[in-house]
């Protein structure tokens, strides 16, 4: 456990060093402002998107950053030959993008307390938004870990932003009727903002219970099955 809290400490502390914190927090910080400017109705209808960016998708982005940034320097080399366990440092890369994603929250979260008269149970939107981050670091890790460059990973980023918000899109025009919704679900995106919206208004106890389910066994199938076992290989390949 303290080998493991090391490593934590480690990965944090490159975040900042490569400055991946002030950027996500200056990200932040600009939808606190957008939140700050807009009426209650405004802000209540933005927050559940701007979590969803902020928390979940642009950790992808942070992750990745920091991934190659990582390779440049050698990092994993140097911890290989340490007296650690390769699961404890894929472990410690998880515990810092929830340590990024928790100081957005915050920010996002918070403001809404601040600046509006808001009324939402910060439990459940913490759960559900750890929910929705864990899923998308899952997939943003496979697109990482098999991408050459930051570049290439950049240009595989934005067709998932495509395709997972594609449904959001289709739903809000209403070429998705809301009695078939149910198959907008499919986009984890979609889902993560059904449940943080469940926080702020009425939404069928099924589909929340599915959603959480469906971003759950998502997550747990693609760490154990497909993320460490390729983050295994790409470590001891270099």
């Amino acid at each position: 456990m303290n080998k493991l809290w090391h490593l934590v400490k480690g990965e944090i502390f490159r975040l900042f060093r490569y400055k991946i914190v002030v950027f996500g927090i200056i990200t932040s910080l600009i939808w606190v402002l957008i939140i700050a400017l807009s009426d209650t109705e405004t802000a209540e209808a933005l927050m559940p998107t701007l979590i969803l960016m902020d928390a979940g998708l642009m950790s992808i982005v942070l992750l990745a950053a920091a991934y190659f940034l990582e390779r440049q320097e050698g990092t994993m080399h140097a911890l290989l030959v340490t007296p650690v366990k390769l699961v404890h440092v894929f472990l410690a890369k998880i515990i810092s993008v929830l340590f990024m994603s928790l100081i957005s929250f915050v920010l996002v979260v918070g403001s809404m307390f601040v600046f509006h008269d808001f009324d939402a149970s910060v439990l459940l939107l913490l759960l559900y938004t750890l929910l929705a981050v864990l899923s998308h670091s899952a997939i943003g890790y496979v697109l990482t870990l098999n991408s050459k460059d930051f570049m290439q990973l950049l240009a595989r980023y934005m067709g998932m932003v495509i395709l997972f918000f594609t449904p959001l899109l289709l739903v809000a025009i209403d070429i998705i009727p809301t009695e078939y919704d149910f198959l907008a679900m499919l986009s984890p995106t979609y889902t993560g903002q059904l449940l943080v919206n469940s926080t702020i208004e009425s939404i069928d106890t099924w589909k929340i219970i599915a959603g959480s389910l469906y971003l759950f066994i998502l997550t747990g199938m693609l760490y154990p099955l497909v993320v460490f076992p390729r983050f295994q290989k790409v470590a001891l390949e270099g």
